[in-house]
């Protein structure tokens, strides 16, 4: 088990242990277990995926979108810095489609360096949010 702790600008929001905790990274998605090697790193624009036991299932595990933030894993703890974090609850499947395709329409009329990574920024968040909005799909229809 590793010591999780999420904290955002808001507050602390999950401070437990678990067994296993998927992050996205600026290199890559990494898994990171209790006992990992010392570790800091950028989050990315993706998924975080938190098995609290090993008995869970890969679609049973708790799934937060998160948005730019930093790691650190040290003495058996995985802080988790994030700019902005999202979870399923508040996601509607429409919007973030209508949400995307306007950022993809920005992206299209970009002029600039600047207006272009804004529009590019922006696709990616949405495309994130889509992901988790799928993961949300998936898990209902598993329970019917």
């Amino acid at each position: 088990m590793i010591r999780l702790k999420l904290i955002t600008l808001s507050g602390m929001r999950i401070d437990k242990d678990v067994y296993e905790v998927m992050i996205p990274t600026k290199a890559g998605e990494i898994a990171v277990y209790g006992g990992h090697a010392p570790l800091i790193g950028v989050l990315s624009y993706g998924i975080i995926h938190v098995r609290e036991e090993k008995s869970v299932k890969d679609a049973d595990r708790h799934a937060t979108a998160v948005f730019g933030g930093t790691i650190k894993v040290l003495d058996n703890e995985l802080i988790i810095l994030a700019d902005e974090v999202e979870d399923l609850e508040n996601l509607r499947e429409d919007e973030i489609t209508k949400a995307l395709e306007r950022a993809k329409s920005l992206k299209k009329l970009a002029k600039d360096q600047v207006s272009l990574e804004h529009a590019q920024e922006m696709i990616d968040r949405q495309t994130v949010r889509l992901q988790l909005s799928g993961l949300k799909r998936r898990h209902r229809s598993k329970r019917n």
